[in-house]
């Protein structure tokens, strides 16, 4: 039997234990890495944050900023898509914390149709791009000056599943209530 066990160590355990070593720190390594493409990431401004960039767009022109939060709509126009968007702070990976938190509102141009039934509303974006400047718009009863954003990449998240609720009643769902039938008094 020991013989099994030593031939069973040397062929197939080592092998194992190397391949899980070796796939352990890819899969943390790609856990953390940024949707947005590194050459890209490179352009990126960093000092440039939402909150300046809100004051003063018109002086952040040209810059390349990353940016997400979460679609607010989608509007299809001849040639290009306009996406209105709630800023949302975000992770090391690009992707938008779920938070109420937000400073405000952008506008991102993209140069190709995207469909309003895909981004639609509530899906959370992440967005690089160059500031175009910016565009007043109505906002309920005020007027709001919206930063647009020329996406160079963006990046739609998944959307998160909703938590399934438990099928069965609380504390005796099925099939632990079979148990108690035979109990006498039961259901009482």
């Amino acid at each position: 039997m020991n013989i099994y066990v030593q031939t069973f160590w040397d062929n197939v355990g080592r092998s194992t234990l190397i391949a899980m070593i070796v796939s352990i720190p890819v899969f943390l390594f790609n856990a953390c890495t940024p949707v947005i493409s590194p050459q890209l990431m490179d352009r990126v401004d960093r000092d440039l944050t939402y909150r300046s960039l809100a004051s003063r767009p018109d002086e952040s022109k040209g810059k390349i900023v990353l940016l997400g939060g979460t679609i607010v709509q989608t509007l299809p126009k001849p040639k290009e898509t306009e996406i209105e968007v709630v800023q949302k702070p975000l992770s090391s990976s690009g992707e938008p914390y779920l938070t109420d938190k937000s400073e405000g509102r952008y506008l991102v141009v993209v140069d190709r149709f995207l469909d309003p039934a895909i981004y639609r509303p509530g899906r959370d974006i992440t967005v690089a791009g160059e500031v175009q400047g910016s565009v007043l718009r109505r906002l309920g009863e005020i007027d709001y000056r919206y930063p647009v954003i020329d996406a160079l990449e963006l990046h739609l998240w998944k959307e998160p599943l909703s938590p399934q609720a438990y099928p069965y009643s609380y504390p005796f769902g099925y099939p632990y209530y079979w148990r108690w039938r035979t109990y006498p008094g039961y259901p009482y």
